[in-house]
C-alpha cells in the first residue's frame, strides 16, 4: 500500500547550519524508493531562503509557506487526505500547527523529534515551543 504522506518540518531546501535537512532528506528519499509520496512543507525563512541548495528534487515535493495565516487554503485539502500527517521538532509556531493538523488530518497524525533529549528537557522545564504535553 503506498501512502500520501505530508510533512512539516524545520528545513529539507537547507542544510546550512541544520541537521534537519540531511535527516528528512533521507528518510524522504527512502519512503519515496517504497513507493509512497510524500509533500515537505517548510516555512519560508529567509536564513534558509538565502542558502538553498534543494529546489525540485524527484522524491518528493515542497511547498513553503510564508504564516500560520497561509496554511489553511493550499494545505488544508493536503492534510485532509494525506493517510500521514507528520510534524516535526522545532517548527516555528509548531504547537499551533500540531492543534490545526490534528484537528483537521482525516489520516495519522505523528512527531518526528530529530533531537530527543533536548525535546524532553525542553518538556520538563516549560520551555518547548514547537509541542506541547496532552
Amino acid at each position: 500500500m503506498n501512502l500520501n504522506i505530508v510533512v512539516f518540518g524545520l528545513a529539507i531546501t537547507s542544510s546550512w547550519g541544520n541537521g534537519h535537512a540531511t535527516t528528512y532528506r533521507a528518510l524522504i528519499k527512502a519512503l519515496a524508493r517504497r513507493g509512497h509520496r510524500v509533500t515537505f512543507a517548510e516555512r519560508n525563512v529567509p536564513w534558509y531562503r538565502r542558502h538553498r541548495d534543494l529546489f525540485d528534487p524527484d522524491h518528493c515535493s515542497i511547498e513553503l509557506y510564508d504564516n500560520l495565516q497561509s496554511l489553511p487554503g493550499p494545505f488544508g485539502p493536503l492534510v485532509r487526505n494525506a493517510d500521514l500527517v507528520i510534524l516535526g521538532s522545532y517548527v516555528p509556531d509548531g504547537v499551533v500547527i500540531g492543534d490545526w493538523i490534528t484537528s483537521h488530518a482525516r489520516g495519522i497524525t505523528a512527531f518526528y523529534d530529530i533531537d530527543t533529549p533536548v525535546t524532553l528537557s525542553k518538556l520538563d522545564s516549560g520551555s518547548a515551543d514547537y509541542i506541547r504535553r496532552i
